[in-house]
């Protein structure tokens, strides 16, 4: 697979995780933060042993342990972000958790002294700007979901980054499938933890949102399905197969066409509206992504040349 065939792949996954928002939305009206993403993980588990389920078939403990890790990086993720938006604007939470761009850079130079490419670098600040545009954020002093916002930013650098160190170059069979299996079984035992602290009535409720139960309306349902199906199986599996073909910098910045697919969809089914202000954040994004495939592609040229 070429580089730009996985980056084209990872801002497909991009798109779905935008739209995921409104799903996510949808669930979340019926549903607790922890225990909606509980379910989804559950369903996706599920899902994925039915149809990946032999590729588990002589698993070394190296791989399992791999993917177990990788669980857990994306579960503190996600937990982390559905937390935040339950005591701060989404747009703060989604600015915030949109740093997670140019911390890759500063956490791969600490961890493995790599260099960023100054195509990619051009890449990040334009995205970074559009980002600012789109989201509009109104920075009034930070309150505790910022904070929780920003404390998931390292747990998905980690996930980018060890996707690429765990499969690049790595010719284990059904490596892919067996990952994401295992990325599931990692992230659901700190998911239901979380449900049962913070959700069960065992302690004082942080917010109403966190006590609200289950409710399995049709929201629910179609939040789930597409949620569990869509922005958890399939996005998995592109990460685990493509991003070894690029780089975790590059995949990020692939990854910004997902507020933009997010907003979108907001105004198509949850009538938000769009200023010109983030229609401009949008086609910046989008300009950032470019030149930074553009560059790959020039400079990958060159190196064939």
């Amino acid at each position: 697979m070429k580089v730009w065939q996985a980056d084209l792949a990872i801002i497909g996954a991009g798109t779905i995780w935008g739209l995921a928002y409104v799903f996510t939305r949808w669930g979340l009206s019926d549903c607790s933060p922890s225990l909606f993403l509980l379910t989804r993980f559950a369903l996706a588990l599920f899902v994925s042993l039915l149809l990946f389920g032999r590729s588990l078939k002589g698993l070394s403990s190296t791989t399992a342990w791999r993917g177990i890790i990788l669980g857990f990086y994306m579960g503190s993720g996600y937990l982390l972000q559905n937390y935040s938006v339950n005591f701060t604007e989404v747009s703060r939470a989604a600015f915030i958790g949109a740093l997670t761009l140019p911390a890759i850079p500063v956490v791969s130079f600490i961890l493995f002294r790599e260099k960023i490419k100054l195509n990619n670098f051009i890449g990040i600040v334009l995205a970074l700007i559009g980002l600012y545009l789109l989201l509009d954020p109104q920075f009034s002093g930070l309150n505790i979901g910022d904070l929780v916002a920003f404390l998931s930013i390292p747990f998905w650098a980690l996930y980018l980054i060890y996707i690429n160190v765990y499969t690049e170059g790595n010719d284990e069979p059904y490596l892919t499938e067996r990952l994401l299996i295992l990325q599931f079984v990692g992230a659901i035992p700190l998911v239901a933890l979380c449900s049962i602290i913070f959700e069960s009535g065992l302690t004082p409720a942080l917010h109403p949102d966190l006590v609200k139960g289950l409710n399995p309306s049709g929201q629910f349902w179609a939040g789930l399905i597409y949620c569990a199906i869509l922005a958890s199986i399939v996005i998995v599996f592109i990460q685990t197969a493509c991003q070894k073909h690029t780089t975790p910098v590059q995949a990020m910045i692939c990854f910004q066409v997902e507020p933009v697919m997010a907003t979108i969809g907001a105004f198509f089914f949850l009538n938000e509206p769009i200023n010109l202000k983030m229609g401009i954040g949008a086609l910046i994004i989008i300009l950032g992504v470019l030149t930074s495939e553009i560059g790959s592609l020039l400079i990958s040229k060159k190196e064939e040349d």
